[in-house]
Formats: C-alpha cells, sequence, structure tokens
C-alpha cells in the first residue's frame, strides 16, 4: 500500500508532504495505516475548511492493490479513524512544494 500525505497551514503556513510504501515500514507502522484506511468511511467527508483558519490542512492519497481512495480534511474535519494514519506520516513529513 503506498500513501502520500500533503500538509499545509497553521500557523506559519508551511507546506509537508510524504510519500511512503507500507512495505518499506516497520511492521507495527504498517498495521497502523492498513487499520486505519479499513477503519475508515472514505464516502464521508466533511470539506467545511472555512473554520480552521490557523489549522492544519491534509490532502490524503491511498493506494493499494484493489482502490484509490483521496481525500482533503481539516484538524476539525479529520475522522478518528484517520488519525492514527496521520500521527505516523507526520513523522516522515518534510518541507514540499505543491
Amino acid at each position: 500500500m503506498k500513501v502520500q500525505l500533503k500538509q499545509s497551514g497553521g500557523f506559519m503556513g508551511m507546506l509537508k508532504e510524504c510519500t511512503l510504501d507500507t512495505h518499506a515500514l516497520e511492521p507495527e507502522e504498517a498495521d497502523t495505516i492498513r487499520d486505519s484506511v479499513n477503519r475508515t468511511d472514505w464516502n464521508l467527508v466533511d470539506q467545511d475548511s472555512e473554520r480552521n483558519r490557523d489549522g492544519y490542512h491534509y490532502y490524503l492519497l491511498v493506494e493499494d492493490q484493489q482502490q484509490t481512495y483521496s481525500a482533503e480534511y481539516t484538524d476539525e474535519t479529520l475522522p478518528e479513524s484517520l488519525k492514527p494514519l496521520i500521527g505516523v506520516l507526520k513523522r516522515y513529513l518534510k518541507a514540499g512544494r505543491f
């Protein structure tokens, strides 16, 4: 499974990103990502980001052998099921360009 996270916003407006393949991660991290992806209802996306001026915005792309998922969230709209996945990916974020 490949996952990509682009994070923007925050007080400083920093842009960061990472792209990971779960096969290259520690088993515990890969399991956390797979569990989060499988527990998420990708059809329920709250796009109201106007309330989150200084918070983070996340663009998430997940590709596995059967499905591709993409969604955009803010700190306020991020589902509980994806918080562990975002927690893992944030460890690998680097300054990027969008």
